[in-house]
């Protein structure tokens, strides 16, 4: 069914403040893998360290699709963009404000994507932005594109300099659904053949924070303080077990990358971009 434009770009999305501790910021970073290597700064309170894309967990809010008519059942994440103004302190309070920024019709019966801006502010200041593009299947035809596109970012021409292997857990899925996004394609088969997979699949989210530690561990030194921007487009589905394939090109401002499923040798991300200070 086609999207309501007019009713999607009037949307008011109400404001929130939003109180978090430790046991958040740690059960994050342990949904994405933390914790099995020597570093334990991310996993564990004593000078615990936050993954900076820990802020997308804080900006995670499906409240507004039911008003909108959008079926949470047909929407996957195309991709997404973070700016990190200042790193995250591992409890605080903080106040988030949304809004739907722009649509993009792929035509009748193809996909709709929604472009979703989410600011979280510490003390009036902004210190985290997300850019989401949210593709709904099925929802295209509603008559035109409104707004501007995402800006692409390919990856290098030639060979990776660097390929880094991170292997994910079967029950991956499960845990990160406990981070607020409980739609049933990650957890149900039923549901997950119905949209179109062989199994429930990843949270393309959890996919993003594995590259965003990933890169965090590799050329931060483990320091978030050090990362200014992260992002990636999903270019296709993890299935929970599978192992992430990175490639990585550095560039004048940090690093570029992509990611494929090792087992079936099949694109996860693409587009990947960290800029680094």
């Amino acid at each position: 069914m086609p999207l309501n434009a007019d009713l999607l770009m009037g949307l008011e999305i109400p404001d929130r403040r939003v109180t978090y501790d430790d046991r958040d910021t740690l059960l994050y970073a342990l949904s994405l893998g933390a914790g099995l290597g020597a570093d334990l700064g991310l996993a564990q309170e004593q000078g615990q360290r936050v993954v900076p894309s820990f802020g997308q967990n804080l900006a995670f809010n499906d409240s507004w699709m039911d008003a909108a008519g959008v079926d949470l059942a047909m929407v996957v994440h195309g991709g997404l963009e973070l700016t990190f103004a200042e790193p995250f302190a591992p409890a605080g309070e903080v106040d988030i404000a949304a809004r739907i920024v722009g649509l993009t019709d792929k035509g009748e019966g193809k996909a709709a994507i929604i472009r979703h801006r989410t600011e979280v502010l510490r003390e009036g200041r902004v210190i985290f932005t997300s850019s989401s593009n949210l593709f709904v299947r099925g929802a295209g035809g509603f008559g035109g594109s409104r707004g501007e596109d995402a800006p692409r970012h390919p990856a290098p021409e030639g060979a990776p300099e660097t390929t880094v292997e991170v292997a994910t857990r079967a029950d991956q899925a499960l845990f990160f659904r406990l981070m607020g996004d409980r739609n049933p394609l990650h957890s149900l088969p039923e549901v997950a053949r119905a949209a179109g997979f062989d199994r429930p699949i990843l949270h393309g989210a959890c996919t993003f924070g594995i590259a965003c530690m990933t890169v965090l561990e590799q050329y931060c030194g483990g320091d978030p303080a050090r990362m200014a921007s992260f992002a990636a487009r999903f270019s296709g589905p993890l299935y929970p077990g599978e192992t992430l394939v990175f490639d990585f090109w550095q560039t004048g401002d940090g690093v570029a990358f992509a990611a494929r499923a090792k087992e079936r040798d099949a694109p996860v991300l693409s587009d990947g971009r960290a800029t680094l200070s």
